[in-house]
């Protein structure tokens, strides 16, 4: 049923990215891309890659603190093959493949390593609040209109409620196993309970929340980074405001890979900006690209590498991702 529902809204940002290229005047995009300059797009790939390495700092930061120590780069290596899972996989189980690829070389709980990947994204949504802070700062400069107070204040209680709960959920599962440790289910609700030990460790929350800053930093360095490809002349603070109107648009309507949708949000950021349809659409998909392609291909390395194969990730995928659920 999921995943049915992922192809539906697969089929209908397709349609919507279609209908908006008949409307494009062709010899127009094709004498944007004529004008690419393409060493910025080779730096926006290089600059996306190392922000996927910062991703995997952060998440290593969270495993450490759930007593699995691993090296960077394996996180690195597991972030990757997550990549891959997203283009490939529905429903953003590149997440649970991630986690799988993670327990099998490491050889560690899986329950484990799936609540490191929970809460490893939930610190990355919150870490998006001060993003939009400075994006209400800048709204007059920006000439846009964006949320009131209000409505920031609301996301930010809505954060911190999701914490919260997050830490109440952690607390439960311990007193649950105390009170029934005779349970066949006892382990495992303890070894998913083990994954959220970062909300514990202050020094540790603390880290994992600053390496999501500056992950928020280096993902608008990737869309600025891309500005000059297209003789774009925008800010730092455009290049944010598509940031997160494009990862506002893939939360709300999730396809595989974000085919359509990553493109139609950017697309409409930046002709809200002022740029015009060709050039707009023209940006977006080689953001799109530029972002999916090496680390995909790195990706697919890794996999071959470690000897793995994709039809067993898919599977094993679907099936983390259901009993993490169920363990939550």
């Amino acid at each position: 049923m999921k995943a049915r529902a992922s192809l539906i809204a697969l089929a209908i940002a397709i349609t919507a990215l279609a209908l908006v290229a008949r409307q494009l005047d062709w010899r127009a995009v094709l004498a944007v891309w004529a004008e690419v300059a393409w060493p910025w797009v080779l730096l926006t790939a290089v600059v996306n890659v190392a922000n996927t390495w910062i991703e995997g700092l952060r998440w290593q930061t969270v495993l450490r603190a759930s007593d699995i120590r691993i090296k960077a780069h394996r996180a690195f290596a597991s972030m990757l093959v997550g990549t891959v899972g997203n283009v490939l996989l529905p429903l953003k189980l590149g997440e649970a493949a991630r986690a799988w690829t993670l327990a099998r070389i490491e050889r560690v709980p899986l329950p484990t390593v799936m609540s490191t990947v929970v809460l490893d994204r939930i610190i990355d949504g919150v870490a998006i609040v001060p993003m939009l802070a400075v994006l209400l700062v800048a709204g007059v400069p920006l000439g846009l209109t964006l949320p009131s107070g209000r409505a920031t204040a609301i996301g930010v209680l809505a954060a911190a409620v999701m914490l919260g709960l997050l830490v109440a959920g952690a607390r439960r599962l311990r007193s649950r196993h105390g009170a029934g440790s005779g349970s066949r289910f006892a382990p495992h609700l303890e070894s998913f309970g083990k994954g959220l030990a970062t909300l514990r460790q202050r020094h540790s929350l603390a880290r994992a929340g600053a390496l999501a800053l500056l992950s928020w930093c280096t993902r608008t360095v990737v869309v600025w980074s891309m500005f000059p490809a297209f003789g774009i002349a925008a800010s730092p603070m455009h290049a944010l405001l598509t940031l997160v109107t494009i990862n506002v648009s893939i939360v709300v309507i999730a396809t595989p890979g974000n085919v359509g949708t990553f493109e139609l949000a950017a697309a409409a950021a930046l002709h809200l900006l002022g740029a015009p349809a060709e050039v707009a659409v023209s940006f977006a998909l080689a953001l799109h690209l530029a972002e999916v392609v090496p680390t995909t291909l790195m990706g697919a390395l890794t996999i071959w590498r470690l000897g793995l194969q994709l039809d067993r990730i898919g599977i094993a995928a679907a099936v983390a991702a259901e009993s993490g659920s169920k363990e939550a």
